[in-house]
């Protein structure tokens, strides 16, 4: 361990106030290294902190530091700070291979607790004392430096092992100004949001400690336990007329003998989420009149996952009852945050979606004691109600989509309840990665390619840019925001991939976020990257096939369907009925609704398209369809096409390949 610690503080020359209170935090501990850093002035604010902080990571670069600490002028020690406390975290943090290790965070996202004294985060807010690892220095200055980003946020995404002291050594003083955003100016704002994170941490920890309590052998007679001739009662809820949702579902359940199957006629109420909500109400007190201990309830739009597992499903009902789970959840559309648990379980804070819900003796009172308005949605309401609810991951549940929800008009977006159920699982995918390589030390659990080992590879190689979600197998998938399994990637800096080196680069709506200077940079560096008959693929959000219709005079079957599928999805203040009525109001308000759409982007059509691409050196420019090409490594590659129908996504689309000579 380096003794004395390496602190550097950035302080604007005009900002006295805070110089003094920083060297005030820091007289007399002669574990710190102290440095004060003229910081660098520019008018975005957060671009001067940046290259601030990036000159400070080259200087420890250079010097072959392990570490040093990112201080803020306005960081202040609390009553937890202890010289013992730090290092020893330090050290703890370091063994974990952490990439930062904070002493406090403002807002923090997907805690979770690896230790007693400290707690990894999926993203997070708060720079004002900050551990930085050499492990992070390359990404840091693999970012551009020339502007910047905003630092916390930048490290969030490309800082994979984030660790947050616990209690909190730091916290942000008040000057009555800030810097970096003008909303920290409100008085008391930035001290509310580390209060909130700390009580939240509190939250996380108690719970942790009161599942953490239970015997050993409570979980080793679960695990043990027969459940071969096990089965649970479950009520299936449907509408009478809904015969497509009871005929999908019923399916989901056939040879499934461990579910005592109940076909529940839904009761009928003009608001969706009251129906539902009395639904739930009349099951419940059927369970409870039988003398059940617990009953599963589950919605017509429900699907088994591929994780499904019957002897496990058993177990885990068995295991969350024991630790006194009042409702489990297969499957979620939406979480706060999560708390690991054992065998699968997770407790949580609120959740969305109902459609395969465990409820147990427990929760009967509480639930048909309830009252609910018009106002509320089920899951809400049994978030707010139960303190002890628990879901399964992987989900073993999800929903299905038929294009019209009972219970709410926003789940009529025929793609929402699937984005939902994507999101939820890409943020699981950040306690996977806690759980299995911190909590656990598997160190062969690694998400992440770096650009330098996957270009040494063996075979093909194939460029994903702006990948967001969309891992494609095989490929180096790149985002200026990358999630698990995704590396780092500022399109508009030069790429950090050698020429001519790459088979394919493939991007979906990336192109359109940028003027047209930016797209020829872009264009420019993929034709460098790219081999000698290389193909560049792009699939890009265009007016171009709307506009024409919106001139024709020519009626088209498809340009209808598209029209009813943008007016029930899009356009919240005109009715499909009123804007069918006339063919120009309905062209009109199509096209408008497409254009809010993209209203951060810019259109392109294909022939403006095509001399860019020319102009940065692309040959054999030619339109393509959606997830179709002539080349087998780039079909199929499109995301989007999963939350609206094929033929409706190309109204809005344009695809392009391009070859290089």
């Amino acid at each position: 361990m380096i003794y004395p610690i390496n602190v550097y503080a950035p302080n604007l020359r005009q900002r006295s106030d805070r110089r003094a209170s920083i060297y005030e935090q820091f007289s007399g501990k002669d574990e710190f290294d102290f440095h004060l850093v003229e910081a660098i002035e520019q008018k975005n604010a957060p671009w001067g902190l940046w290259q601030t902080f990036y000159r400070i990571v080259e200087l420890e670069r250079g010097k072959g530091s392990p570490y040093f600490i990112f201080c803020e002028d306005d960081h202040v020690f609390t009553k937890a700070y202890s010289r013992e406390f730090l290092l020893e975290r330090i050290a703890e943090a370091d063994r974990l291979e952490a990439d930062l290790l904070s002493g406090g965070m403002s807002v923090i996202k997907f805690p979770v607790q690896v230790s007693p004294c400290l707690f990894w985060v999926g993203g997070f807010n708060g720079m004002q004392f900050m551990v930085i690892f050499n492990r992070l220095y390359g990404k840091i200055l693999s970012s551009k430096s020339d502007e910047g980003y905003v630092t916390d946020i930048h490290l969030s995404y490309i800082a994979k092992t984030k660790l947050v002291m616990y209690p909190y050594i730091s916290v942000q003083k008040e000057f009555g100004y800030s810097d970096t955003t003008y909303l920290n100016n409100e008085s008391g704002r930035v001290t509310r949001f580390f209060e909130n994170t700390q009580v939240l941490l509190e939250k996380l920890e108690k719970c942790r400690r009161f599942y953490g309590s239970l015997p050993e052998d409570v979980f080793s007679s679960v695990i043990c336990a027969d459940v071969e001739n096990c089965f649970i009662p479950t009520y299936v809820i449907n509408l009478k007329d809904r015969e497509d949702r009871l005929a999908s579902v019923m399916r989901q359940f056939r040879d499934r003998l461990e579910f005592d199957i109940h076909v529940f006629e839904a009761c009928s109420h003009p608001c969706g989420a009251v129906g539902l909500w009395q639904s739930i109400c009349s099951i419940v007190r059927q369970a409870m009149d039988a003398g059940e201990d617990y009953v599963l309830i589950c919605e017509d739009d429900h699907v088994f996952t591929d994780s499904y597992e019957k002897e496990k499903f058993m177990k885990q009902i068995l295991l969350a009852g024991t630790m006194g789970a009042q409702l489990l959840a297969g499957g979620v559309g939406g979480f706060g945050n999560l708390v690991p648990l054992r065998m699968g379980l997770y407790w949580c804070d609120w959740f969305w979606c109902t459609q395969f819900i465990v409820v147990y003796r427990s929760a009967f009172t509480p639930i048909l004691s309830a009252e609910f308005s018009v106002r509320d949605v089920a899951d809400g309401k049994l978030s707010e109600l139960l303190t002890n609810k628990m879901v399964i991951a992987p989900f073993i549940s999800e929903q299905t989509d038929f294009g019209y929800s009972d219970i709410t008009d926003a789940n009529n977006d025929s793609s929402l309840i699937l984005r939902h159920f994507d999101d939820s699982r890409h943020c699981l995918e950040n306690y996977e990665f806690v759980d299995k390589r911190l909590m656990h030390g598997d160190k062969t659990f690694k998400l992440e390619t770096s650009v330098d080992s996957y270009i040494l590879r063996d075979g093909s190689h194939s460029l994903h840019l702006g990948c967001g979600q969309n891992l494609i197998e095989g490929w180096l998938n790149t985002d200026l925001k990358p999630v698990y399994g995704a590396t780092f990637l500022d399109v508009t800096q030069n790429f950090p991939i050698p020429d001519r080196s790459l088979d394919n680069i493939f991007m979906e709506h990336l192109l359109e976020l940028f003027p047209a200077q930016k797209v020829l940079h872009v264009l420019m560096e993929c034709r460098r990257a790219l081999k000698s008959g290389g193909i560049l693929r792009i699939t890009m959000f265009s007016q171009e096939r709307l506009a024409c219709h919106f001139l024709s005079v020519v009626p088209d079957k498809d340009w209808d369907v598209y029209c009813s599928w943008n007016l029930a999805h899009y356009s919240a203040y005109v009715s499909p009925e009123l804007a069918m009525g006339n063919r120009n109001l309905c062209n009109s308000i199509v096209l408008s609704n497409f254009s809010h759409k993209m209203s951060e982007g810019f259109f392109y059509d294909f022939e403006s398209m095509r001399y860019l691409l020319e102009f940065a050196g692309f040959v054999n420019v030619v339109r393509q369809d959606i997830g179709e090409s002539p080349h087998p490594e780039l079909c199929g590659l499109e995301r989007f096409v999963p939350y609206m129908p094929k033929e409706t996504y190309k109204f809005e689309t344009l695809t392009i390949e391009a070859e290089v000579k």
